[in-house]
C-alpha cells in the first residue's frame, strides 16, 4: 500500500517538474515574445513622433507654399502692368517720334534646377524679379513722362501752314500800322486747318478780323485765323493738328480773300513765318 503509494507521489512529482519545464519554456518564449513586441511598440511610437514633426513641418510648407503662391500671382499681374505700360510707351513713341517700333512679346525660355530647390531660394527669386519689376517699372515711367512732355511740345506748337496759298503780306509794319500775323492769299472756301493741338477759345465774328477762330495751345501758345467764310467749331471744342476749323473768305476788313494768321506767346503776337 505504502509502495503503491510511494509510486503515485514519484509519478505525481515526476508530472509537476514536467508541466513546471513546459511551462517555463512558454514563459521565456512569452517574454521573447513581449520584449519584440515592446521594441516593436518603442519603433512605432517613434515612428509616430517622426511623422508627426514631419506633419508639422508640411502645415508650415503648405503655409509658405501658399505664400509663395500669392507672391507670384502679385508678381505676375505686375509683370502684365510693366508690359501694358511698354506697349504705352511704344505707341507714344511711335507718334512722338514718328518711327516704328515692333513690340513683340518674347517666348520666355526657363531653365530648371531640378526640384532640389528650396522654398527659400524660390522666395529669393521672387524678391529678386519684383525688384527687377520696379525698377524697370520706374524707368518706363520716366521715359513715359518725357515723352509725353516732348509730345505736348510737338504738337502744341504751331507748325506749317494752316491753308494752301502764298504769303502776300508779311509779319511786321505796313504803312503806319503794325501787321500782327501774315495774310496767306487763298480764294473762298478753301479748308483752314489748325496748326496745332488745343482747345478753341474763341469762335465768330470779331472787329476788323470778320469771322474768327482762336485755338489756345499748351505752352503759352495761341492761333488765330480771321476772315473766314464760315466757322466749323465751337468754344471748348477739343482740336489737333490737321483738323479742319473752317473755310477762308473775305469777312471784315479786307480786300480780297484771303486767311489772316497769327502766332501769339502768351497772347504777344510773334512772326508766324518762324512757324511755317
Amino acid at each position: 500500500m505504502n509502495r503503491d503509494r510511494w509510486e503515485l507521489m514519484k509519478i505525481s512529482v515526476t508530472s509537476l517538474i514536467a508541466l513546471v519545464v513546459v511551462l517555463s519554456f512558454y514563459l521565456y518564449k512569452s517574454k521573447l515574445h513581449i520584449a519584440k513586441l515592446e521594441s516593436s511598440l518603442f519603433l512605432a511610437q517613434a515612428r509616430v513622433q517622426e511623422l508627426k514633426k514631419l506633419e508639422k513641418i508640411n502645415d508650415r510648407q503648405k503655409i509658405e507654399i501658399s505664400r509663395l503662391n500669392n507672391e507670384t500671382e502679385k508678381l505676375k499681374s505686375k509683370i502684365e502692368d510693366l508690359e501694358n505700360l511698354s506697349k504705352q510707351v511704344q505707341t507714344l513713341a511711335e507718334k512722338t517720334l514718328k518711327i516704328d517700333l515692333l513690340y513683340k512679346r518674347g517666348q520666355r525660355k526657363y531653365s530648371s534646377r531640378g526640384s532640389n530647390i528650396s522654398l527659400e531660394e524660390v522666395r529669393k527669386k521672387i524678391n529678386k524679379l519684383d525688384n527687377t519689376v520696379e525698377t524697370q517699372k520706374d524707368n518706363l515711367s520716366q521715359i513715359k513722362s518725357q515723352l509725353e512732355i516732348l509730345y505736348e511740345w510737338k504738337y502744341s506748337v504751331p507748325s506749317g501752314r494752316p491753308v494752301l496759298g502764298c504769303i502776300n503780306s508779311d509779319f511786321g509794319y505796313r504803312r503806319r500800322s503794325f501787321h500782327t500775323g501774315v495774310d496767306i492769299r487763298s480764294s473762298i472756301g478753301t479748308p483752314v486747318k489748325a496748326t496745332a493741338n488745343g482747345i478753341v477759345s474763341y469762335a465768330g465774328r470779331r472787329s476788323g478780323y470778320g469771322l474768327t477762330v482762336i485755338i489756345r495751345h499748351n505752352f503759352g501758345f495761341s492761333t488765330l485765323y480771321a476772315h473766314l467764310s464760315k466757322i466749323l467749331v465751337s468754344v471748348g471744342k477739343r482740336v489737333e493738328r490737321g483738323d479742319v476749323i473752317g473755310y477762308s473768305g473775305m469777312t471784315g476788313y479786307t480786300t480780297g480773300p484771303h486767311l489772316h494768321y497769327e502766332v501769339r506767346i502768351n497772347d504777344k503776337p510773334v512772326d508766324p513765318r518762324d512757324y511755317l
